[in-house]
Order: C-alpha cells, then structure tokens, then sequence
C-alpha cells in the first residue's frame, strides 16, 4: 500500500512539473511576441515618419 502512495506522489509531481513547464513556454513565447510586435510598431511609426511621397502612378492609357 505505501508504495503505491509512493508512486501516485511522484506521478502527481511529474504532471505539475510537465504543466509547469508548458504554462512557462507559452509565457515565454507569448513575452517574445509582444516585444516583437511593439518593436514592429515603432518601426512602422518612424518609417511613415520620414515623409516623402510615393512615386507616382503611371498613367493607363484611356480605354475606347
């Protein structure tokens, strides 16, 4: 009977620890994506920033 306590315990420990773990890994990945994403935007931010205009359109000839 005690070692099938012994064995559940440890059982019990594994499976927290494997959840652990995963709950971590998706934080980790869920950190890297915001910091990517707010990195992203300030990018964006000062590339519309630098002014200028875009080249302009080539005129299509008129349809009959």
């Amino acid at each position: 009977m005690n070692l099938d306590k012994r064995i559940f315990l440890m059982l019990v420990v594994a499976a927290s620890a494997a959840v652990g773990a995963a709950v971590a890994s998706k934080a980790r990945i869920r950190h890297h994506r915001t910091v990517r994403d707010q990195h992203d935007k300030t990018e964006i931010k000062s590339w519309e920033n630098e002014g200028g205009n875009l080249a302009p359109a080539a005129p299509s000839p008129a349809q009959p």
